[in-house]
């Protein structure tokens, strides 16, 4: 046990100084080199050949053509503890050879002839047996394993300690082995002489502390040649940072960590996007590295299967461990990386243990069907892969884990946890969360609701959780301290803003169902929100009050037409509100902006009014404001000018504003109907209208036929002032003369309207009487008499009116509205009376006779010649 013990720790050591590179060359002893010599791949025929030092504590004469080793090849190496044979044509090796040999604790003879049989080997050395048919090297082998006549081992595998380290070992001589070829293939298989050394000019400088060796398809050979401490120590000592990420590097990491014991000032390594493994077995017990300034690991990336037998040095404080393969982290992983801060495993899928639940009875399936208990890949006590994680983890980032659920310890036991990354797990219920958390990361996962618990996070100020399944958000449920919260992508309906988010600077609420915004308390802290693509129609009044601190407003992809007076803050200083419904932007509403820098209108038609003119000509050219999507701005109306760029379409207050349009319009109306009415006034219009309306309501309503046989000879119209006159001297006159005469006084039917009557007596009457007077013109009711003859007239086409002038009429005394009179008074026969007894005979004669004379064509009448026009004396 005690050889064993000191064998693994000689080549342990033996790694450290060689750099994965000591069978590769020969090297000169040095203060901190270790005497070893490679005369590989030299064809040598004999050990004898290489005249090697005396003093060499470890020989390599692989690839040889040796066919016989004797006493004398080997006389005097006292000090030699590794020599390597392997890949030689050894027949036979002289009885006693290795017998003086008694520092030797690592002999190997595989890949020779099969049947060599060694005799006479030092008492110390263990026989281990030979279990690979493939030729692979191992640490101790003593017979080809393809040899019948191997004899029989000496001790057991249970019997040596340690048996998991050796086997380490022996993985890292088969590397070893594996880098010789590859490095003499890259050298084009030129013979090394033994006094050959390794020129610097392998060795690369860093660059301010940073050495750069990513994406150069490295071998681990290669690799090894420019981390060589012989020569580039210099190099070494001033590498800080080291990126050999994307090299196509296959190794082992604990090998890769050999490599980089020299450089003593390391402090970050990129080895991500490489074929870096972890051995399979355990090296726990030789896993020290002296690394005091280490503390960033990026193995991202790599085909890492399992972190049971991780090998780091425990000063790594960041390691990314992302899109690698391991499915847990064991329990030994939080004693490893003790001083772990930051970790990322972001892209692996942990795999997770279906615990039973514990019944007092086993429940029995169903007849006939199969009950499946649990499905699990890995068989895990604890049911969840995440085992143990370092209490001193502040960051920790496990997006895309399909992560079930945290483990019970939690919450417990990660007391100093910061940033917590669970996004685009399996997650389905918030889970119990240490109260030091300051961000929290749960987005594209599968939770419903937020519990009233989460307010305990009494230190939480960032929190994401878009992508989810949440139909209510209750602003009591989250920390007082929370400064940004990203709830977007998930099932809100409604949204209030109430005084438990006052510290709240950021909100993004948007992807939601949202139909409208409440602010139901002054957000004093509230800079940006995001609303963006909900179902928002319109913005309560106050709201822009509700937060005066408002920097950018988000309003893109809602249904919103119109926004109100008082409903954007003042304070803000970039709006979008593209993909809306907006066909007016009121001027108050902008006014108000002083602090507009940035306006987003793209997506859709504005309506082209006052206001879109005052939003052209005080915002699109504004120098100082940057419209984004002016270019598309299109106008819907009027209907000439739908869909042309705004922008380009010089636009005018009359042309496109229809309010300015309609309001002239409604000026022009209303001055058309002023002259209207002042012409009315003026030749009596509207007294003509009012007599035209009375003539057609009495005629439609009381007396739509004509009579046929008039019961009246004649219809006397006359005023009050006239009356006397009119009733002793034409009535009694005319009707004891025989006529039938209707006059009002006598023949209106009581209960009928006054105009009826009047059109009653007219229309029933065979001649229509005037006697005319000053008084006459300026009766109402003559008026309404006289107009309704003259439409009597021109209904019947028949001359009945008979004119009796009883007073001489001043030229201008008929008014302008008497039209008709003031012409039949200068085209029409008419009677005058006169106070002279003899003019009165023939006055009552030709009355007479006019009244027994038939009603004459008015057409003839008027169109005949002018001396029918007369006065009757």
């Amino acid at each position: 046990m005690r050889i064993l013990i000191g064998s693994l720790h000689f080549y342990f050591i033996s790694f450290l100084f060689s750099r994965t590179n000591g069978f590769l060359t020969l090297r000169t002893p040095t203060a901190h080199a270790f005497p070893f010599y490679n005369y590989s791949y030299l064809n040598l025929s004999s050990v004898s050949e290489a005249q090697a030092p005396k003093r060499a504590r470890a020989l390599n004469f692989s690839h040889n053509v040796i066919e016989k080793i004797t006493q004398r090849d080997l006389e005097g190496f006292d000090t030699l503890e590794v020599l390597d044979l392997s890949y030689n044509r050894i027949k036979d090796v002289e009885p006693g050879a290795f017998e003086r040999l008694l520092s030797l604790v690592s002999l190997n003879l595989s890949f020779n002839d099969k049947k060599l049989l060694v005799l006479g080997l030092p008492p110390h050395l263990k026989l281990l047996p030979t279990s690979e048919a493939s030729g692979s090297l191992q640490l101790y082998k003593y017979f080809d394993e393809s040899s019948e006549a191997a004899p029989e081992p000496s001790a057991s595998a249970e019997e040596l300690p340690h048996s998991r380290g050796s086997s380490v070992l022996q993985n890292i001589n088969l590397r070893l082995r594996r880098s010789t070829e590859n490095l003499q293939r890259a050298e084009k298989n030129v013979t090394v002489s033994p006094t050959t050394t390794l020129k610097s000019n392998f060795c690369r400088a860093p660059i301010n502390g940073i050495l750069d060796l990513s994406n150069r398809k490295l071998s681990e050979a290669e690799l090894g040649l420019k981390l060589d401490p012989d020569h580039c120590q210099a190099q070494l000592d001033g590498i800080l940072e080291l990126d050999i990420s994307h090299s196509d590097l296959e190794m082992d990491l604990l090998s890769l960590f050999i490599l980089f014991l020299p450089m003593t000032n390391l402090q970050s390594v990129d080895a991500s996007s490489n074929k870096i493994t972890i051995n399979t077995q355990d090296v726990e017990a030789i896993c020290k590295f002296p690394f005091s300034k280490l503390v960033f690991l990026n193995i991202s990336n790599n085909p890492i299967n399992s972190l049971d037998t991780l090998c780091l040095p425990s000063t790594i404080k960041v390691i990314d461990l992302s899109f690698t393969n391991i499915s847990q982290i064991p329990q030994n992983f939080a004693k490893k990386m003790m001083n772990l801060e930051n970790m990322y495993v972001h892209g692996n899928h942990f795999i997770y243990t279906v615990r039973p639940a514990i019944t007092n009875a086993p429940a029995k399936p169903p007849s006939g069907g199969v009950h499946i208990n649990a499905i699990s890949f890995v068989r895990n006590q604890a049911g969840t892969p995440i085992e143990s994680l370092p209490k001193k983890v502040k960051r920790l980032e496990a997006s895309n884990c399909s992560i079930v659920e945290l483990p019970e310890w939690f919450a417990g036991r990660m007391e100093e946890l910061l940033f917590l990354d669970l996004s685009s797990n399996r997650i389905s219920v918030l889970p119990d969360l240490p109260t030091s958390l300051q961000h929290l990361d749960i987005s594209n996962s599968d939770i419903k609701i937020i519990p009233p618990r989460f307010k305990s996070l009494c230190n939480l100020t960032i929190f994401t959780i878009q992508n989810n399944k949440i139909t209510d958000m209750h602003p009591e449920y989250f920390p007082l301290t929370l400064t940004r919260c990203d709830i977007s992508k998930n099932k809100l309906n409604t949204l209030s803003l109430t005084d438990t988010l006052e510290k709240l600077e950021y909100l993004n609420v948007s992807g939601n169902l949202i139909s409208r915004l409440e602010a139901a308390s002054h957000l004093s802290a509230l800079a940006i929100l995001d609303s963006s693509h909900n179902l928002i129609s319109e913005l309560p009044d106050h709201f822009g009050k509700s937060l005066p601190a408002l920097k950018y407003f988000n309003l893109s992809g809602n249904k919103i037409s119109f926004l109100q007076r008082g409903s954007l803050p003042a304070s803000l200083t970039e709006l979008d509100i593209s993909d809306n419904a907006i066909t007016t932007i009121v001027e108050d509403t902008f006014g108000q902006l002083t602090s507009l820098s940035v306006l987003t209108v793209q997506g859709k038609h504005f309506f082209c009014n006052c206001d879109l003119y005052w939003f052209v000509n005080v915002y699109i050219r504004n120098p100082r404001l940057r419209i984004n999507g002016k270019g598309n701005l299109r106008c819907s109306f009027p209907p000439d000018r739908r869909g042309s760029l705004v922008e380009s379409s010089n636009l005018t207050l009359l042309r496109c504003s229809l309010g300015i349009q309609m309001a002239i319009t409604a000026c022009v109306a209303i001055l058309v109907v002023l002259v209207l009415t002042g012409l009315c006034w003026r030749f009596d219009g509207l007294w003509y209208v009012r007599m035209g309306w009375y003539w057609c309501m009495a005629k439609r309503k009381q007396y739509e036929k004509r009579p046929e046989n008039k019961p009246f000879d004649a219809f006397v119209s006359y005023s009050e002032q006239d009356a006397n006159w009119t009733k002793e001297n034409l009535l009694q006159k005319l009707e004891t003369d025989g006529f039938k005469i209707c006059y009002h006084e006598r023949d209106f039917k009581p209960g009928h309207p006054v105009l009826g009557n009047i059109f009653y007596c007219i229309e029933n009457s065979h001649k229509v009487l005037f006697v005319l007077s000053p008084s006459f013109v300026n009766s109402c009711w003559c008026q309404y008499e006289l107009y309704f003859a003259e439409h009597r007239v021109l209904n019947e086409n028949q001359d009945s009116l008979i004119m009796i002038v009883l007073e001489d009429l001043p030229p201008n005394s008929v008014p302008q509205k008497f039209s008709k009179l003031r012409k039949l008074l200068k085209r029409k026969t008419y009677l005058r009376w006169s106070p002279e007894e003899h003019k009165q005979k023939m006055f009552w004669r030709q009355l007479a006779a006019v009244l027994k004379t038939t009603n004459e064509p008015l057409v003839r009448a008027e169109n005949g010649p002018a001396q029918d026009t007369y006065e009757m004396e």
